[in-house]
């Protein structure tokens, strides 16, 4: 059975489709797959108006009291993806962590390029942040949250807060995220090509989804893109970052883990053994994402570790 499904991941894995031409497509079976499974009382749908339009965002209640906040920011490439189709994840995330989720349905590209996803997420994290007591909790209450290109964004909003203090963010989880923007064969982080055909992200689909979210060559420099290119980030809020071992966006995400450390942070990086990209979310990573669970309550000081 192990073989079979390997043998069906490769074959999905090398298949030609291209996300340029298939985005549209993939984001119809998404709400098609997804809505059976939004049968649950435990959430409500907001909006957060801004000076020039209206952001939705779902919020997940946890089953017994709450702890704190997790504010959840979906992958998908900046292109697809969406909080209906992360809202299983997040049911659990919430029940998992006893705290309450608030899951951002930004902006997509290539309709929406950067910076107009980032904003989003910035412009509701900035309002949630400005009026976190009236959800009687503390800034060191709130934990950023992302996996994949949602990592990235966590990791852009960190950055740019720090350089504008509209708000502070004490506590980033990224689970596999893109952390640069090179998925050329020149490319110096080894596992785009090690991993980049056999392991459902592809290295080619990753060239596709930065030219779909990134219309100006110029923003590929800026940190608010590509997070490794931050210069001295001392002071950054403490940091769990998990990666996939049969990802091509693995080796990224070690380097970002030792940057920070290196510049005095807090960080708890794990690299998961035989994990693919995108655990969080789907059908082959249940295993993964229990143990990715577990380091989350860890991180957020729900479990000891020295008595594990």
């Amino acid at each position: 059975m192990k073989k079979l499904v390997s043998n069906v991941i490769k074959k999905i894995s090398n298949s030609e489709f291209s996300v340029k031409k298939t985005y549209k497509l993939f984001r119809v079976l998404q709400k098609i797959v997804t809505k059976p499974l939004l049968k649950n009382n435990n959430y409500e749908d907001i909006t957060f108006d801004l000076k020039d339009r209206t952001i939705k965002s779902r919020i997940f209640y946890p089953s017994s009291d709450k702890k704190g906040l997790i504010i959840f920011i979906h992958g998908g490439g900046w292109v697809t993806g969406s909080i209906e189709s992360y809202t299983k994840t997040c049911i659990e995330l919430s029940n998992k962590t006893k705290r309450i989720v608030i899951s951002i349905d930004y902006r997509l590209a290539p309709e929406y390029p950067y910076p107009n996803g980032f904003d989003d997420c910035y412009e509701v994290i900035r309002i949630i942040m400005n009026n976190i007591d009236k959800l009687n909790l503390r800034e060191k209450d709130v934990c950023l949250m992302g996996d994949s290109a949602g990592g990235n964004l966590v990791a852009a909003i960190t950055i740019k807060s720090k350089h504008t203090k509209d708000f502070k963010i004490s506590k980033q989880i990224l689970f596999y995220p893109t952390l640069q923007s090179d998925y050329s064969n020149n490319t110096k982080y080894k596992s785009v090509i090690e991993k980049g055909k056999d392991y459902l992200l592809t290295q080619k689909r990753l060239q596709e989804y930065i030219s779909l979210y990134v219309s100006n060559p110029k923003d590929l420099n800026s940190s608010f893109v590509s997070p490794l290119k931050v210069k001295f980030p001392f002071f950054y809020p403490s940091t769990l970052i998990i990666t996939a071992d049969n990802d091509p966006l693995r080796d990224e995400g070690i380097r970002y883990a030792k940057k920070l450390k290196r510049y005095f942070n807090h960080v708890k990086y794990y690299n998961f053994e035989g994990a693919m990209h995108g655990f969080m979310n789907n059908p082959f990573g249940k295993k993964y994402k229990e143990e990715a669970y577990e380091k989350t309550k860890e991180f957020l000081g729900d479990i000891d570790e020295s008595k594990k």
